[in-house]
C-alpha cells in the first residue's frame, strides 16, 4: 500500500488543520486573538532578543495560515485605494539598481503588507478583537513604550547585544540595518555632535522619532480605554490610568516635535467630535486640563530642554534642502519611481527618500503611489466624521495625525497601529459596535464587578 493511501492519514491531515486555525470549522468573526496580541503586548520582549520590527512579518505570516481554514472572511469597504497602492508598490521595485537597494524595497514592502494582513485580521475577528480587547492591547503596547524610555532615562549609553547577535554571521552583521537590530541602544545620541543636545530616548525602537510617532497614536486610544474603564468603575482603571501619566515622562525625554503636533492633531479631532455629539462640558473641561499640562511642561526642564534643541539644532534646514532635492528628482521618474531611496548629492545630507514616510513613498513608488497612499489617509478621515464615540473619535484622529506625521516620520512601526485603527473604525460604521460600561444593576459576574456591554447593531452592508 502506497503512503498517500494509508487509513486514517486524511484524519491526521484535518486534525492538523484544526489545530492551525484553533477552531475547527469556526467562521472568520471567531479568529484567534493571540496571533494579534502578542507582537504588540510584548514588543520590548522582541526588541531585546534582536527580532524587532521583524515581528510584524512573521505575525503576518501566522495569521495568513490560520485565515486559510477560516469562511466569511470580508475585506474593508473603501480599501480599494490602499489595495492599488499595494500593487503599485511592488511594480516599482523594478527600477531599483542594486541588489542592495531591491532588499531594502522587499523589506519596506513586506513592512506594508504586514500591516494590511494585521488590519484585515483585526476588521474580520469581530468575536475576539473587540474595541475592549484592542484598548487592552494598546495599553500593553504603551508599557512596553514605556519601559523602553525609561531604561533610557536611566541608561542612556547602554548597549545591548542581543541573542540574536551570537548566532548570526559576521558578514551579516556588518550591514548597517541588520547591525542596528541585533545590537541595541537605547537612545538616540552622538556625543562627538558639535551640537550639545541631551539624550533621546529611543528603545524600545531604533530612532526617538520612531517613539514619538507610535506614542502619538497609541496615547489617545489608552486614554479612550481608560474612560471605558471609569465608566466601568472598573479595578483596571487606576494601573492603565497611572500607565499613562507615567509614559508622559519618556515621551516629554525624547523632544519630539512631531509627536507634540501628531497628539494636538487627535486632541482637536476628539474634541470636534465629541463636542458634535454633545459632551460641550466635558469638552471644555478637558480643554482647560490641556493647557495647564501645556503650561507646566513649557517651564519644566523638557521643555527648555526642547526650545534649545530648536534653537542650536539645523535640522529642519537640512530636511527642507533634501525635501527639495527629492522633488526634483521625481521628476525624472514620475510614474514609478526609484523603488527605493538613494544618496543625496550633497553628502552631508540624508539619502533622498528618507525623513518622512511620504517622501519614502514619492521617490520610490512616484507621484501615483504618494497619490494613492495620501488618498487612502484622506478617505479614511472623511469616513471617519460621522464617528463620534470615544474609539471612532480616537480612530479618526489617529487617520488625520498619520496623514500629517508621514510628512517627517518614517512610520514603519506606526504603520501598524494606523492601518488596524482605520480597519476598526470602517467595522464600526458597518456594525454600529459600540463599546461602552454597562449600566450598575443587579446582574453582575462571577468576580462580582458590573459587566462590560459591547452592543452592536448589524446592518446589511
Amino acid at each position: 500500500m502506497r503512503p498517500r493511501d494509508r487509513p486514517g492519514r486524511g484524519r491526521w491531515r484535518r486534525a492538523g488543520a484544526e489545530m492551525i486555525a484553533g477552531m475547527p470549522h469556526s467562521g472568520a468573526a471567531d479568529l484567534p486573538a493571540w496571533p494579534f496580541i502578542v507582537p504588540f503586548a510584548g514588543y520590548i520582549l522582541w526588541w531585546l532578543v534582536g527580532i524587532g520590527d521583524m515581528v510584524w512579518p512573521i505575525m503576518a505570516v501566522v495569521m495568513l495560515a490560520i485565515m486559510v481554514f477560516r469562511r466569511g472572511l470580508r475585506f474593508p469597504h473603501g480599501w480599494s485605494i490602499w489595495a492599488f497602492f499595494l500593487l503599485w508598490a511592488t511594480i516599482s521595485i523594478i527600477e531599483c539598481d542594486t541588489i542592495g537597494r531591491v532588499i531594502g524595497a522587499l523589506y519596506r514592502l513586506a513592512m506594508l503588507l504586514a500591516a494590511t494582513v494585521f488590519a484585515f485580521y483585526a476588521y474580520n475577528a469581530r468575536r475576539t478583537i473587540t474595541l475592549r480587547a484592542y484598548g487592552q492591547t494598546m495599553t500593553w503596547f504603551l508599557l512596553s513604550t514605556a519601559l523602553g524610555g525609561f531604561l533610557a532615562m536611566v541608561a542612556p549609553e547602554l548597549q545591548i547585544s542581543t541573542p540574536l547577535s551570537y548566532v548570526l554571521p559576521g558578514a551579516l552583521k556588518s550591514n548597517s540595518f541588520i547591525h542596528d537590530f541585533v545590537y541595541r541602544s537605547t537612545t538616540q545620541w552622538d556625543e562627538t555632535s558639535w551640537i550639545r543636545t541631551d539624550p533621546r530616548p529611543s528603545a524600545p525602537f531604533v530612532y526617538a522619532n520612531t517613539w514619538g510617532n507610535v506614542f502619538s497614536l497609541i496615547f489617545p486610544i489608552v486614554l479612550a480605554y481608560a474612560a471605558l474603564l471609569w465608566g466601568e468603575r472598573s479595578g483596571r482603571r487606576w494601573p492603565v490610568t497611572i500607565l499613562a501619566v507615567v509614559s508622559l515622562v519618556p515621551a516629554a525625554a525624547t523632544q519630539n516635535r512631531g509627536m507634540l503636533a501628531g497628539l494636538a492633531i487627535i486632541v482637536v479631532w476628539v474634541g470636534v467630535q465629541q463636542a458634535r455629539a454633545g459632551h460641550v462640558r466635558q469638552v471644555l473641561a478637558g480643554a482647560g486640563l490641556a493647557v495647564l499640562a501645556i503650561a507646566a511642561w513649557v517651564v519644566s526642564p523638557m521643555g527648555r530642554s526642547l526650545f534649545s534643541r530648536v534653537e542650536e539644532s539645523t535640522s529642519t534646514e537640512d530636511r527642507l534642502i533634501n525635501y527639495l532635492e527629492t522633488v526634483n528628482e521625481v521628476w525624472s521618474s514620475p510614474l514609478l519611481g526609484f523603488g527605493a531611496p538613494r544618496p543625496s548629492a550633497s553628502s552631508w545630507l540624508p539619502s533622498l527618500g528618507t525623513q518622512g514616510q511620504f517622501w519614502t513613498v514619492l521617490f520610490s513608488y512616484g507621484i501615483v503611489g504618494a497619490a494613492l497612499f495620501v488618498g487612502t489617509f484622506i478617505a479614511a478621515a472623511v469616513y471617519a466624521w460621522r464617528c463620534k464615540d470615544a474609539f471612532g473619535a480616537v480612530f479618526g484622529g489617529v487617520a488625520a495625525a498619520t496623514l500629517v506625521e508621514s510628512f517627517y516620520y518614517g512610520m514603519t512601526t506606526g504603520m501598524m497601529i494606523s492601518l488596524v485603527a482605520i480597519a476598526l473604525m470602517v467595522r464600526q460604521r458597518e456594525t454600529g459596535e459600540i463599546a461602552r460600561p454597562a449600566p450598575l444593576v443587579s446582574t453582575s459576574d462571577r468576580r462580582g464587578s458590573s459587566r462590560w456591554r459591547v452592543s452592536r447593531s448589524r446592518r446589511d452592508s
